[in-house]
């Protein structure tokens, strides 16, 4: 057992060595795609989809909320086995068992709006300045390092989105993560985010929340410009939800390529469908759960559907960034012009 303690855990047993887990992490604004892009990236040979990792902590252990297997979290075999693992990697330290130490009150402290500059100038080598950061972080670096163990991935997605996430900061040891940058229309986002939708990971019957247009684009705006930050900070990709709905193979071989792992033959897809296994994904939109035959096409519903005003509101709000993402600004009739929304890399500094 590699004897380890809270404040010297660095990843497993990748510490020292060039092993560091690979983390595809999908950031930007949800009702943006990142579900469905990490449910057909977890079908690539070698790529382990986690969902929402982040909430593994409060859905998954808390409320034990299904995992995309169908299974509640703490009954599914690969989690139990993932848990297990983080456990042993974890040694002597005060949070093991991991499943009971309610990481979720110390992720509540750390990723926060307010705590954004906080964020920001945190380093991975100072984290024990911050207890509730370095618990959170090495509670994520003990499960990253657990599911590679576990499944022999050689890349876990991470869908998050939150950019304030420590993953998405370069806060977690022991990992090297990429930054897909997913984005979508703001006015398709503000739409989408009106339409009500129903939680399928749990018997309550619950919807997800629903926002005013104002709220979501600022929101839309906030997030988006802060992941920019980070891709000065890791090698990234900017992804359009269009271009994933138009040709997907395409998006998935780009950001295989990110990470250095081949994408294989993607013989899952075929035109204008995905046949989709189930992957064990802990959070996120309720189409994680969706496996099967998937149909795949862009969603223009929203351009007939948006009401007038939240046209005009969103489209002020989002004005700064809507031609840097090749979006129009007024004309909406057709598809926003391909020139622009195509995937590109960009390397930090």
């Amino acid at each position: 057992m590699v004897e380890t303690s809270e404040h010297s855990f660095t990843g497993g047993e990748s510490a020292g060595r060039n092993d560091a887990v690979k983390v595809l992490f999908l950031a930007g604004k949800g009702r943006s795609g990142g579900s469905l892009l990490a449910n057909l990236l977890g079908q690539l040979p070698g790529f382990f989809n986690v969902g929402e990792l982040n909430n593994l902590w409060d859905w998954g252990l808390v409320n034990n909320y299904r995992c995309g297997c169908g299974l509640p979290v703490r009954e599914c075999p690969t989690w139990q086995a993932i848990l297990t693992e983080a456990d042993r990697l974890l040694g002597d330290s005060p949070l093991v068992p991991l499943a009971d130490a309610r990481i979720d009150r110390d992720q509540a402290a750390v990723v926060r709006w307010p705590n954004l500059v906080r964020l920001l100038l945190a380093r991975v080598d100072r984290r024990d300045r911050w207890k509730a950061l370095e618990r959170y972080t090495t509670a994520t670096a003990a499960v990253y390092r657990a599911i590679v163990n576990v499944t022999g991935a050689r890349v876990i997605v991470d869908s998050s989105r939150l950019p304030i996430e420590p993953i998405g900061l370069g806060l977690v040891p022991g990992v090297d993560v990429r930054i897909g940058h997913l984005v979508r229309d703001p006015r398709a986002v503000s739409f989408s985010w009106k339409r009500k939708k129903l939680l399928t990971d749990r018997d309550s019957g619950e919807h997800m929340d629903t926002f005013g247009a104002s709220f979501t684009t600022v929101s839309w705006v906030a997030r988006n410009f802060v992941v920019e930050l980070l891709t000065r900070r890791h090698t990234s990709t900017l992804l359009q939800y269009d271009e994933l709905a138009r040709d997907p193979a395409a998006v998935l071989r780009s950001l295989a390529d990110l990470i250095g792992e081949p994408a294989g033959s993607l013989d899952f897809l075929s035109s204008g469908t995905a046949t989709v296994v189930p992957t064990h994904s802990v959070g996120g939109n309720p189409d994680r759960m969706t496996s099967g035959k998937v149909v795949i096409k862009p969603d223009e519903e929203w351009r007939a559907g948006i009401s007038k005003r939240d046209r005009v509101v969103t489209t002020l709000i989002a004005l700064p960034l809507l031609r840097r993402y090749g979006f129009p600004v007024w004309d909406l009739s057709s598809t926003p012009p391909h020139g622009n929304s195509s995937p590109s890399a960009r390397r930090s500094a």
